[in-house]
């Protein structure tokens, strides 16, 4: 007979352990897919972000393109001269009498 006991008591307590542990893996994964969706909220939003500024950013870059005169080699009426080159080297010398 108390060997009977035991063994229910056993069978009781190996029930209740393996409950806890599935309740606590349960927690586990719902904090796990809490932070799973979040992580998938962030980057879902950096890629909105990233679309729309790479499209502003192009729209600018067209704009500004299109906006700048465009040099015509030949054009009537245009200024041909063109720009002094920057002295690379420097100044001689002189040296005071």
């Amino acid at each position: 007979m108390a060997r009977l006991i035991l063994a229910i008591l056993g069978v009781v307590l190996l029930a209740v352990v393996s409950l806890a542990l599935v309740w606590l893996l349960g927690q586990v994964l719902v904090g796990l897919g809490v932070f799973v969706v979040g992580l998938a909220a962030v980057l879902s939003r950096l890629l909105w972000f990233l679309i729309v500024a790479g499209a502003l950013a192009g729209l600018v870059y067209f704009l500004a393109s299109a906006w700048r005169p465009s040099v015509r080699a030949g054009g009537a009426g245009e200024d041909q001269s063109e720009p002094t080159p920057l002295r690379t080297s420097p100044a001689p010398h002189k040296p005071r009498p």
